[in-house]
């Protein structure tokens, strides 16, 4: 199961290798019965015997339509599921599986925190996801591809048109603990196939050009772009035109309707700062015009009152004395529109 386990992660992690910037891929028609309703199935949570359903994209029924990260793969389908009581991640067909005991404490201790939204939010799901299998010391093939499905669910949440830094920022966190995991396993456990190593490097190399190590990035492609008969035309290819990028210093990538850079992120947390600023000075100058309305407003009235209160005084004062008490001022046409006109002047 192990083995079977280490092939099919190294495969994932191939086939993404492979569709990671491939210009123009577009996977628009659906998998086979993609149309017809899935059935849902119920997980029972091995360690307090909660039951839950899986969270996540699957390949079965998502259409898939942007040329970035998404693949379908055997492990495209491989759901994660997450208990909304204790925070259990894993994928769906190991869940019901008893889990170790320190897999069990630490779900218990530290997972169980966010275990609500881990079972409602695909992002949440493949970060319990990720903590479990690093916990549990699963291979890291599977690790790396864990950590790669996770960069797939942020890039879901782009923005169409602007970007946005805050999102950027997690992209970019996510793919350096791709490359942090690829560098471990090239080191400790390298496919042993040469074509299967240097889709790997050039895996490892494109990530290191997203995230803006151009010069990482640099010498991996190019090692794969001189090794490209051994590589496989489609990664021989894609790996010179990436390497020739490099050279140039461009960090950017297709997605949707346009392409986003890495070295674009400082530039547009200015701008949405600026953004900020400009909507807080604005709201500060509404408040600031209605403050001082409501004070003009409150001025006005305080003087009517004043007027109103003393000519009150001037009447019963010359009551008290025994005057008449001053008629009011005749009201003129502009204080009633709808009085009668005054009489007419004696001659």
């Amino acid at each position: 199961m192990a083995i079977g386990r280490r092939i099919q992660w190294t495969w994932a992690v191939v086939v993404a290798g492979v569709v990671l910037m491939l210009p123009g891929l577009v996977l628009a028609q659906p998998a086979p019965g993609a149309a017809a309703a899935q059935p849902v199935r119920n997980f029972v949570c091995p360690i307090d015997g909660t039951q839950t359903q899986a969270k996540g994209a699957d390949g079965r029924d998502t259409t898939r339509r942007y040329s970035d990260l998404e693949m379908p793969t055997r492990a495209y389908t491989n759901l994660v599921v997450v208990c909304p009581k204790c925070g259990y991640a894993m994928w769906a067909d190991d869940f019901q599986r008893p889990p170790s005991g320190a897999v069990v404490d630490y779900s218990q201790r530290v997972l169980s925190r966010s275990a609500r939204s881990a079972h409602t939010d695909p992002v949440a799901a493949y970060q319990h996801l990720m903590n479990v299998l690093h916990v549990r010391r699963a291979p890291l093939s599977e690790q790396i591809g864990a950590a790669l499905y996770y960069t797939y669910v942020l890039k879901r949440g782009r923005p169409y048109g602007g970007m946005d830094p805050k999102l950027e920022r997690r992209i970019v966190a996510g793919r350096k603990r791709v490359l942090t995991l690829l560098g471990k396993a090239l080191e400790r456990d390298p496919p042993r196939q040469v074509r299967a190593r240097l889709e790997w490097t050039y895996l490892a190399g494109e990530l290191a050009r997203l995230t803006g190590d151009v010069k990482s990035a640099k010498a991996a492609l190019r090692g794969v772009c001189e090794a490209r008969r051994d590589a496989g035309y489609t990664i021989g290819r894609l790996a010179c035109e990436m390497a020739d990028r490099a050279d140039r210093g461009e960090t950017w990538e297709d997605y949707r309707d346009g392409v986003t850079d890495v070295r674009g992120i400082d530039a547009a947390e200015k701008d949405a700062e600026r953004r900020r600023a400009a909507a807080a000075a604005e709201r500060e100058a509404d408040a600031k015009r209605q403050t001082e309305e409501k004070a003009a407003a409150e001025k006005a009235a305080a003087a009517n009152a004043a007027a109103e209160k003393a000519a009150a005084e001037r009447a019963r004062a010359a009551q008290r004395n025994g005057e008449a008490a001053p008629a009011p001022a005749p009201a003129t046409p502009s204080d009633d529109p709808y009085a009668p006109p005054p009489p007419p002047i004696a001659r």
